[in-house]
């Protein structure tokens, strides 16, 4: 799948705003993009809800640390009953790093 997250100033305030915070207070808020990893019904049981089956995870403030972006990484996937229990692998790319720097240098402007 390919996903984009428009984090552009005129649409996008909040999500723009959670980035500052992100990068000017790391230790206070959560700085991670989250995957989720769901199993669908079997056929037979197409009536039933997809289920959590883990979790993965992509520190934005170590992307802006490194000054690089994922590309094609393996994360863990931890189980979503027990947080601590890697289940898996999932292959992402996130390119983050062009729209960490842009807002790091409104944060230095204002």
């Amino acid at each position: 799948y390919f996903v984009v997250i428009h984090v552009d100033k005129a649409s996008n305030p909040a999500r723009r705003e959670y980035l500052k915070s992100v990068l000017l207070e790391p230790e206070g808020h959560r700085d991670s993009l989250r995957f989720t990893v769901i199993s669908d019904p079997p056929e037979e049981e197409e009536d039933l809800e997809c289920e959590d089956v883990g979790f993965a995870y992509v520190s934005l403030q170590e992307i802006f640390q490194k000054q690089r972006d994922i590309i094609e990484q393996d994360i863990d996937i931890f189980n979503s009953q027990d947080g601590s229990a890697v289940i898996g692998k999932l292959k992402v790319t996130v390119e983050a790093l062009h729209a960490l720097r842009a807002v790091y240098e409104e944060c230095k402007n204002h």
